[in-house]
């Protein structure tokens, strides 16, 4: 693609059938999950004009122009308002609900809820106007965990495919991020659910949950070890202060520093019982000067993927053909994972 196929409109020139190629540093003030889709039905054409984004840039080789002819009509009974993305929301949440319900008890991970989550969710992040991010900020307290996992799983896939990842590293990194956290499980819910600081003792309680995560994984059966090394290695920082292992750099695989950094910016953003949510702005700003906590390329990556800048934040490249062509050894996925766990 040239760049003499990219044209910037007024909203208000918008019609269906355009590709929308993204919405520069307005990315945040839109309605929608991601930058990059065609406008195929009126609630998401009425939902980009009654949002505060002025301009976009609409790609005329992917999709129609603002004088290309009449819009395509959209599919009958197609309806992707808000109210249905709450239903879709309520949905996988009670999905999740029943799948760690399955994981507490002796039979382990069912993979097939865990593939019919990651489907519902990947139909939210692509179809819905109002975006899965919204719908998930606030969680109410017997959910939390449940919605946590949920909009982990759509930030990673989000960020996965901003870099260009192949298709079946994608799910793969969504599964992992679905699971980061299910070790807490065995977490008492009074610690969970505490609206104040923890103790010492309730803090050292908290950090079990990557190993009891780690174990209930292990007990499963058809998912790869990256998902179990996510689980296990989520908390882990690059200079060596993290839990449970203070691994460091190196030792800790690509695919648990892009969960820790979605995983971060979820828990800040979001409105809890016991604390006020963080704009996205300033949630990167703080998560920019927490030096040796996250991997700072993959962290630039994640900003450049959410339309984010920080005040320390430095301008980086996409990512280049070889390094995705590389991506199963940068995730530290061997082929034996990618042939067994077929998507």
């Amino acid at each position: 693609m040239t760049k003499s196929t990219l044209l910037e409109i007024d909203k208000s020139e918008a019609c269906l059938g355009m590709f929308i190629h993204g919405f520069g540093k307005q990315w945040l003030s839109s309605p929608f999950a991601l930058s990059q889709f065609k406008l195929t039905s009126p609630a998401e054409l009425k939902a980009l004009r009654e949002s505060s984004v002025s301009t976009l840039t609409i790609d005329l080789s992917r999709g129609i122009g603002p004088k290309n002819g009449t819009p395509a009509k959209p599919k009958p009974h197609q309806n992707q308002g808000a109210d249905n993305g709450a239903a879709a929301m309520k949905q996988a949440t009670e999905m999740v609900r029943s799948l760690f319900g399955s994981a507490s008890s002796s039979t382990g991970i069912d993979r097939q809820k865990v593939e019919a989550v990651v489907d519902v969710v990947d139909q939210l992040v692509f179809t819905r106007p109002t975006t899965i991010l919204n719908l998930t900020k606030l969680k109410t307290k017997d959910e939390i965990s449940f919605q946590h996992s949920i909009a982990v799983c759509a930030l990673v896939g989000m960020f996965a495919r901003h870099l260009k990842l192949e298709g079946k590293l994608v799910r793969i990194l969504c599964v992992s991020g679905l699971l980061h956290d299910i070790g807490k499980l065995h977490i008492p819910t009074a610690i969970l659910t505490k609206n104040g600081m923890l103790t010492a003792e309730e803090i050292a309680v908290m950090q079990t949950h990557p190993r009891k995560g780690y174990e209930i994984l292990a007990k499963g059966t058809g998912l790869p070890d990256i998902v179990g090394k996510v689980c296990l290695q989520h908390h882990e920082k690059l200079d060596g202060s993290g839990y449970p292992a203070g691994l460091k750099d190196g030792e800790i695989v690509a695919a648990a520093r892009m969960v820790a950094i979605c995983d971060v910016f979820d828990a800040l953003t979001s409105i809890r019982p016991y604390k006020k949510g963080s704009t996205p702005e300033t949630a990167a700003a703080m998560m920019a000067t927490w030096k040796g906590h996250f991997d700072q390329m993959l962290l630039n990556k994640f900003f450049d993927c959410m339309g984010l800048q920080s005040p320390e934040r430095r301008m980086v490249a996409n990512v280049s053909a070889q390094t995705a062509h590389a991506a199963d050894e940068m995730l530290g996925l061997s082929q034996a994972d990618l042939d067994g766990f077929q998507f």
